[in-house]
């Protein structure tokens, strides 16, 4: 368990290189040559990475596969610190890496024509978790020939294909489009009556969540 916490904290040290934070990449990277020799004093430096102003707490992400693996190592690092603390085993607490659903999807409504919008940025976002919680979970179970972060940009490089598989799921009457319309008039009837609903798939349709 030790050797896979290692794995994710250098995981954690690229994806905060990739996201140009070089001192919390380093952070990790000092953390994880610590745990060998001084767990505490590593889970320690660890944590000290969160809490107040300054901290990883403070950094905005944009791109919404580096926002989710950054949750996700997060999630999983700290359940493994806590099982190497009191000696638990690690399988029984990754029940939330096994979801494989989609997320709820953001939909601007207009409440004026009716008319739904969806930006392609959101109808990814409702895939990307199950995609990063399946690579966290073969890191766990494995002993992948890739490093965890190289799978994961590989992934992220299929967000075309991936846009393409979800846009079939989408009403035809619905439009997707590229830049958030919030704020703006709906673009079918230039009333400023767009507003954001939260949708659920059901397997074969999206429909709101009340």
């Amino acid at each position: 368990m030790l050797d896979k916490l290692k794995l994710f904290l250098s995981t954690f040290s690229l994806l905060l290189e990739y996201e140009k934070q070089p001192q919390w990449a380093h952070h990790m990277h000092a953390v994880e040559n610590m745990l060998d020799s001084d767990f505490d004093t590593a889970y320690d430096r660890y944590t000290s990475a969160y809490g107040g102003a300054g901290t990883l707490n403070d950094i905005h992400i944009s791109d919404p596969w580096s926002l989710t693996l950054f949750w996700k190592l997060r999630t999983i690092i700290n359940i493994h610190f806590q099982c190497l603390e009191l000696k638990k085993d690690i399988f029984s607490e990754l029940v939330e890496f096994e979801q494989d659903k989609l997320e709820n999807l953001k939909v601007h409504c207009c409440t004026s024509c009716n008319a739904r919008f969806v930006t392609e940025r959101d109808l990814i976002q409702t895939q990307i978790p199950a995609k990063v919680n399946k690579l966290m979970l073969e890191e766990v179970n494995s002993h992948p020939t890739r490093t965890l972060y190289e799978r994961f940009c590989v992934a992220r490089k299929e967000s075309v294909a991936l846009l393409e598989e979800l846009s079939v799921t989408i009403d035809e009457s619905w439009s997707i489009i590229r830049s958030d319309p919030s704020y703006q008039p709906c673009d079918s009837c230039k009333q400023n009556t767009l507003k954001l609903q939260n949708f659920k798939f059901d397997g074969d349709v999206w429909s709101m969540l009340t």
